[in-house]
């Protein structure tokens, strides 16, 4: 039957909580094996590997669609690859957008005076037009 594990167990072993694991079942992304009558659950070793892979493929961005998308394996290569491709440029353009934001604040904080009061704020006029 091969080497299996408690949910505990299988938490400790990826770094997650015990609710994060439940949470992906809920979601359909790991198989939560049958309960005994008389024990715990116990999961199989192979759900370490089920788990770093969500794990990993959140950290670049996939939401957990797009990971149940990349899991499915007959897809192949040529989805994941048009799957990535996609999630890079939505990941630029939200840097372009952020780059957008961040250089607004700076302008807006530089035409700021120091000397400015709450009755006279540069940065409040300059949200105003």
């Amino acid at each position: 039957m091969g080497k299996t594990m408690t949910i505990g167990k299988l938490a400790n072993a990826v770094g997650i909580s015990v609710e994060t694991i439940r949470f992906y079942e809920r979601k359909g992304l790991v198989i939560q094996p049958e309960k005994p009558l008389n024990g715990f659950r116990q999961y199989p070793a192979s759900t370490i590997l089920r788990l770093k892979f969500i794990i990993n493929a959140k950290g670049l961005g996939f939401t957990l669609n797009e990971i149940r998308t990349l899991d499915d394996l007959s897809y192949g290569c040529k989805m994941f690859h048009d799957l990535a491709s996609t999630k890079l440029d939505e990941i630029r353009n939200e840097i372009f957008h952020l780059q957008t934001i961040e250089n607004n604040l700076t302008k807006i904080i530089d035409h700021c005076n120091s000397d400015c009061n709450d009755k006279n704020c540069g940065i409040i006029e300059n949200m105003h037009s």
